[in-house]
């Protein structure tokens, strides 16, 4: 199904029957991140959101904030009827789950793979050289580069990084200075972090489900 953003992007989401989002991170999309990854096997109808650019989404050359991406999933939360969800975000997504924080649409928020440094031009570069194909996501580069988790947390959040994660190293001492949750998904990286049952397990108590 999709909802239609204000400047006439066509955002693919499927779910919605359980009032848990997730956000998938860059070059990737749901079917990749969360059904792949076993997901929604814990969280069964939850919200399935594919980016602008990525997946069944439009494909603009346009729109590519934070702010923008997260103003795109609140279109989805209106048409599906949710006025807020709880949030599971990773890597990139938690850039678009904080700002949709910041919007009033989010109780709690489990974020992966993100530590509070600036998102950098080579780390996107890299993830590129990593999944090829995706060339077509360089207007979302431009968009996303030199942003960061910035403020304080808008709601309650957790913390979740593989030990050998090195695009977000500082993980878990970015979550003891916000006073935040973290858990520690062992020696995983940021490539195999997301399938982590630790993962999902700490999403699932700190959700209270």
């Amino acid at each position: 199904m999709y909802a239609i953003a204000g400047d006439g992007c066509k955002i693919w989401y499927e779910g919605g029957a359980r009032p848990v989002l997730l956000i998938h991170g860059f070059a990737s999309d749901s079917r990749r991140n969360w059904t792949d990854a076993g997901w929604l096997r814990v969280f069964d109808g939850a919200l399935l959101v594919d980016l602008r650019g990525h997946g069944q989404s439009g494909k603009p050359r346009t729109g590519f904030s934070p702010q923008r991406l997260a103003a795109d999933i609140c279109t989805v939360l209106d048409t599906v009827g949710l006025a807020t969800v709880d949030v599971v975000t990773y890597s990139m997504g938690g850039l678009v789950g904080w700002e949709l924080a910041r919007m009033g649409r989010v109780r709690r928020m489990g974020i992966g793979g993100l530590g509070g440094g600036t998102a950098a031009r080579e780390d996107f570069e890299r993830v590129l050289e990593t999944l090829p194909g995706n060339e077509d996501l360089r207007p979302c580069i431009e968009g996303m580069a030199g942003h960061r988790l910035d403020g304080e947390p808008p709601v309650p959040v957790l913390f979740a990084a593989g030990d050998a994660d090195d695009l977000a190293p500082d993980a878990a001492a970015f979550a003891a200075k916000l006073g935040a949750q973290f858990v520690s998904l062992g020696k995983r990286n940021h490539f195999n972090a997301i399938s982590s049952r630790l993962f999902k397990q700490a999403a699932l108590d700190f959700f209270g489900s």
